[in-house]
């Protein structure tokens, strides 16, 4: 909290755009309060993903996600800290010998095992909802994603935050640690300010 950048100090300002903020598997939004706050004193309109806990059926989650935004306009840019979705968006469902043999396996064993609690009813991937071929097709043309990743991380692979047309930053830190990393700030205000 002594850099500058979370004060908003040296960052382009933004243009009262809506900024989705939503927490990485197992968080809430009471984690990202902080990038909450200072996405308002750069000039955004946070808006919290509602969740209480990001886990269980990924249908539904998406749905609740899309609720939260929809009250407001669209998003002009979507940025993912730390997230394995450059992995799962080249990951094919249904062919277990294929999966990655990663550190991450362990979390995504354990976010299964949440969905069975938390969604008994869902079977996903092999339920045959939307959220995964929704995940490996192109978003709209005047969205610009950004995966911003750390080689550091021991829970998620670089190479797996890494997105096909995406930009790709790489910062120094932890997993839990981007939320509050104030290279990622950085790299938010740059990214967010452009296009």
């Amino acid at each position: 909290m002594a850099d500058p950048v979370f004060y908003g100090v040296g960052v382009p300002r933004g243009d009262g755009r809506p900024a989705l903020v939503l927490p990485g598997l197992f968080a809430n939004d009471f984690y990202l309060q902080p990038m909450h706050s200072w996405l308002g004193r750069i000039g955004y309109r946070p808006v919290p993903s509602t969740f209480w806990l990001n886990a269980g059926c990924p249908e539904r989650l998406t749905g609740q996600a899309q609720e939260a935004l929809e009250r407001r306009e669209r998003a002009s840019h979507l940025v993912i800290l730390g997230s394995p979705v450059g992995g799962m968006m080249r990951f094919r469902w249904g062919n277990a010998s294929s999966a990655p043999s990663t550190p991450s396996r362990r979390l995504g064993e354990a976010s299964s095992r949440a969905r069975n609690l938390l969604d008994p009813d869902c079977d996903a991937p092999d339920c045959g909802c939307a959220f995964f071929p929704d995940l490996r097709a192109p978003l709209n043309w005047r969205t610009k994603v950004v995966s911003v990743y750390s080689r550091d991380d021991p829970i998620v692979p670089a190479w797996s935050c890494q997105i096909p047309g995406a930009e790709n930053i790489e910062v120094r830190g932890t997993h839990s640690g981007l939320a509050f990393n104030g290279a990622v700030y950085r790299a938010l205000a740059e990214q967010l300010s452009s296009g």
